[in-house]
């Protein structure tokens, strides 16, 4: 089973320094930004999912190579963010509805949260367009 989780790692790191500079970065920038979520984990319920958001990625990701070893990371990902992503989104702004931007007794690590949790949405938004757009390419390409 190690076997099988290490092949399925090495193959994604593999497709994923083929990819053009510009996505690797992309993919980096969303990676840190969600592990942003550790500084607020403990007392914020949006950190939390967006914490969930990078667990299930990973996760799905090398569960989705050692099911279908010839499926490429470009195609596992997209159905691992469509599948969970949309409904992790719905969650963070549901549990989002408490904060203000208006309140004056916020503090500055509330703000430096809104502002990091409107980032953290903000990127997995435009990924999904592009998942989205995509999908559309699999099955009209």
């Amino acid at each position: 089973m190690l076997d099988l989780v290490t092949n399925a790692v090495a193959a994604l790191q593999a497709e994923t320094s083929s990819y053009p500079q510009a996505v690797q970065v992309w993919m980096k920038v969303m990676g840190v930004s969600f592990l942003a979520s550790v500084v607020f984990i403990r007392s914020r319920a949006g950190a939390r999912w967006i914490f969930a958001a990078l667990a299930l990625n990973i996760m799905g990701l090398v569960v989705g190579k050692m099911a279908f070893p010839d499926a490429s990371r470009t195609v596992i990902g997209t159905y691992v963010h469509l599948l969970f992503w949309p409904a992790i989104l719905w969650a963070v702004w549901r549990s989002a509805r408490k904060l203000s931007l208006f309140r004056q007794q916020n503090r500055a690590v509330d703000w430096i949260y809104i502002a990091w949790l409107g980032w953290a949405c903000l990127l997995m938004s435009v990924s999904l367009v592009f998942d989205v757009r995509t999908l559309v390419s699999f099955w009209f390409d």
